[in-house]
């Protein structure tokens, strides 16, 4: 009785030490995903700054070469390689080129709701990473879906680039919107399933939260013109 006791202790010993162990090092990949985060956010920042002094005919080529980096890293497995040096390029590019559209933005609505609709969006971000942490128990199934709607947009936004219609781009940017909010969700129940590494979720997040603001301020933009 005496062993059987004592196994039985020391088996939930050795799963409290496992689950202890589990947490600790759960605990440690959050912190780099948010270290990751906030580090793409400062690279994006330093770009932002030096966009002001982009000369406006580098701006289309940028934009060009963004897309094609954007398409490499969806259709190019190889491209998915090189994942840290494409992350880091792409947040310096998209930095130089957001500095125009951000200015805009704050002269067109003005400090105070440019700053109120900044806050609307992380707000919206914040909601979206609760429900898919804490509400959400799989979201697993949905990946494909979104790939399958972030083609979509992709396509939708170059044949934006010929189609004129004020209702036409505002669509495309509410569907925008609601496409980085689902991948909020998402991101965030991957890492509450465990299933992410801290650099890729890191960046995910960052490009989620960026698409977020940009879209809001588009659409707070639009309805006030």
């Amino acid at each position: 009785m005496s062993q059987s006791s004592n196994t039985a202790q020391n088996a939930a010993s050795n799963k409290k030490v496992k689950n202890k162990s589990h947490h600790s090092q759960s605990t440690h990949a959050y912190a780099k995903v948010w270290l990751f985060f906030t580090y793409y956010w400062i690279i994006f920042g330093i770009g932002c700054y030096f966009g002001q002094y982009l000369p406006m005919e580098w701006r289309r080529p940028l934009s060009i070469g963004l897309f094609v980096l954007i398409l490499a890293t969806l259709f190019i497995k190889r491209a998915r390689k090189y994942g840290l040096v494409i992350s880091h390029i792409y947040a310096i590019i998209v930095g130089l080129l957001s500095y125009a559209t951000f200015t805009t933005y704050m002269q067109n609505l003005g400090p105070d709701v440019f700053y109120k609709n900044v806050l609307l969006a992380i707000g919206a971000f914040i909601i979206f990473g609760i429900l898919g942490y804490f509400i959400i128990n799989d979201a697993s199934s949905l990946g494909k879906y979104l790939f399958v709607a972030f083609i979509a947009l992709i396509i939708g936004g170059l044949i934006g680039m010929f189609v004129h219609n004020p209702i036409y781009h505002t669509a495309i940017t509410i569907i925008g919107l609601i496409l980085f909010l689902m991948y909020t969700l998402y991101d965030f129940n991957r890492m509450k399933r465990g299933s992410f590494t801290p650099r890729e979720m890191g960046f995910n997040l960052f490009i989620n939260l960026l698409n977020i603001i940009k879209d809001v301020l588009r659409l707070a933009n639009r309805f006030k013109n």
